[in-house]
């Protein structure tokens, strides 16, 4: 289908031709993690221009300033785009960390490893300092411990009285500082949310920031303890909650409920569940979301091979096309743009990736059976059938709060969503949604007016094309029509 997407472009902007960009409108968005690879204005504006929708700010890493720096540079990359780039901001979380070394202490297999989080100068055998008291008791809740997600792996031997554990190395390696340490399936005596995560969140909500990610929820009361301060700042800010535990698995529906959006952060997630069960749990979370209505994205090591190398790997890209075909809201890449030497390159390959299992399953008769909460959501079931019937190459949206379009996107339309919109934060907000590019334009006192300027605006820069058969929808009078253009 042609269906080109010129970004940088401005509503009553005339724009040359050397600055249309020809990038594809997949349904399925991306999020890209700002890092030094990408943190000069040039290089996230070159990221915006191949089809980054949304722009993550990982909080773990980096000083607050320099996030700032980032924010502000991707609102000024922002002026003059027809189809903004949203913001996500991803707290650090509650996490168990190796201690501060001067140098990494090497282990071979077979050694007896002691964890304490306290240093234990008579010890002989390898010591590893970790940054939690409550270590010890919470490691009776399993028998393994992993570092860095898996990369050694350790049998618990023994828990000693002085809080100290003792465990047998399944791998050689070198432990260094504050990395990351897990114990799969126990339930951490942590607050999910820490101090720093509150100061980061008031940080974020005062600012309107798009979106909000918090790790290592557990449960829906702690999202809705985050509502509760965005209220009270009354902030705009989306809720996004990462599932990366196995009581997040447990909790789901609830934290579902809680939520704007959720991410299914696949790293942590895979250390505390045995590994089988990551991709049956991955299904039934983007299922579970398409079901209520909710974005769902899919995290972590999706083209990590791209960190270094140009091209991903054949399972990189059989992973990738899987979160496509489930129906996934957005894929999301990690280190390969914030610190890979490709970003740009894998951006490229994850929309390819895109784009051709979007085309393959056009081809096919998929069945979602998705069921209706709402009146709202029936009628925009029938909506996407009359699209799918009618054969239309675009659904064309008038909405003033952006309900429609989340209804719309609910039932995964096989062709885009061009949603005209008035607010800039519904905007923002729709840029995650499920095949949906919100773009701002006047709102005059007819719809007829108002939708008519909105689909020469989009014909003027090549979102729609002479001769497509266009679906039109309003959140008012919701009659579908089906014009040629």
């Amino acid at each position: 289908m042609p269906f080109a997407n010129s970004l940088r472009m401005g509503y009553g902007v005339n724009m040359t031709t050397s600055q249309l960009f020809d990038i594809p409108l997949t349904r399925t968005k991306v999020i890209c993690t700002i890092g030094p690879s990408c943190w000069e204005k040039d290089q996230m504006a070159e990221l915006a221009d191949n089809g980054m929708n949304i722009a993550r700010l990982n909080f773990s890493h980096g000083e607050r300033k320099q996030h700032q720096e980032s924010i502000d540079k991707i609102h000024s990359i922002n002026e003059g785009r027809l189809l903004k780039v949203a913001i996500m901001q991803d707290t650090k979380g509650a996490e168990i960390r190796t201690g501060d070394v001067d140098e990494k202490v090497k282990v071979e297999v077979g050694d007896d490893v002691v964890f304490s989080p306290t240093p234990l100068p008579k010890e002989k055998r390898p010591v590893i300092i970790v940054s939690y008291d409550g270590f010890a008791k919470d490691a009776l809740e399993t028998d393994v411990i992993l570092i860095d997600n898996g990369e050694i792996y350790l049998e618990i031997l023994s828990v000693e009285k002085n809080g100290s554990v003792v465990a047998k190395a399944q791998q050689s390696g070198a432990i260094g500082s504050r990395r990351h340490i897990s114990l799969p399936g126990a339930d951490i005596d942590l607050p999910s949310i820490t101090e720093k995560d509150w100061e980061d969140i008031r940080f974020g909500a005062e600012q309107n920031i798009d979106y909000i990610a918090l790790s290592f929820v557990r449960t829906g009361a702690e999202v809705e303890s985050v509502r509760k301060l965005l209220k009270k700042l009354k902030s705009t800010s989306k809720l996004i909650s990462k599932i990366e535990t196995k009581k997040s698995v447990d909790n789901i529906q609830e934290i579902i409920e809680a939520s704007d959006a959720i991410m299914v952060a696949r790293g942590d997630l895979g250390s505390d569940l045995p590994f089988e069960q990551l991709p049956v749990v991955q299904d039934e979370i983007v299922c579970r979301c398409k079901d209520a209505g909710k974005p769902v994205i899919i995290a972590t090591q999706m083209l990590e091979s791209m960190m270094e190398h140009p091209m991903p790997t054949r399972a990189e890209v059989t992973d990738t096309a899987h979160a496509v075909s489930t129906g996934t809201d957005a894929t999301m890449l990690s280190g390969e743009t914030a610190a890979g030497i490709h970003p740009v390159l894998a951006l490229k390959a994850m929309k390819r990736i895109h784009k051709a299992t979007e085309a393959h399953l056009a081809r096919l008769e998929i069945v979602y059976d998705i069921r209706f909460s709402s009146r709202d959501e029936e009628e925009m079931d029938s909506a996407v059938k009359l699209a799918e019937e009618q054969e239309v190459d675009v659904i064309v949206l008038l909405s003033d709060t952006g309900r429609t379009a989340h209804h719309i996107a609910k039932f995964r339309p096989p062709v885009p969503l061009i949603c005209f919109v008035n607010d800039p934060v519904v905007q923002t907000e729709l840029t995650l949604v499920y095949g949906c590019y919100p773009i701002m334009i006047d709102f005059d006192e007819s719809d007829e007016v108002t939708m008519d300027n909105g689909v020469e605006l989009a014909l003027k820069y090549g979102l729609i094309q002479k001769s497509q058969r266009v679906l039109l929808l309003r959140d008012r009078a919701n009659k579908p029509e089906v014009v040629n253009l």
